[in-house]
């Protein structure tokens, strides 16, 4: 049995990137809705950090805006991230029931 617009896989498949990190400079990035969409209000966007194992690393949480997710993280807080841990950046959106989904994923490099 096939589907139209048949990926190969079930489930949404997030974007993989590798998310990088600079020694003692801070992570900033901007992502927006494309094509004019906008965020609905209450709709939350985060960085999940863990180690190759899945240890928990910590969470980066973006400021939200109709028309932005922004993240500004301290160097500080960036240079405990080491090299080759994962993350996936989570988007939740405030429908019913809540509907997660994983924008990207991937290692952190380090430069």
């Amino acid at each position: 049995m096939t589907t139209s617009n048949d990926p190969g896989y079930l489930g949404y498949q997030p974007t993989l990137e590798p998310l990088k990190l600079t020694t003692g400079a801070g992570f900033v990035q901007t992502i927006q809705p494309s094509d004019g969409a906008v965020f609905p209000s209450g709709t939350t966007v985060s960085i999940v950090l863990t180690t190759p194992g899945g240890g928990a690393l910590g969470t980066w949480a973006a400021t939200v805006t109709s028309t932005a997710a922004t993240w500004n993280v301290a160097a500080a807080t960036c240079n405990d991230i080491p090299a080759n841990s994962r993350y996936t950046m989570l988007v939740t959106y405030p429908t019913a029931p809540v509907t997660t989904y994983a924008w990207f994923a991937g290692v952190v490099v380090r430069t």
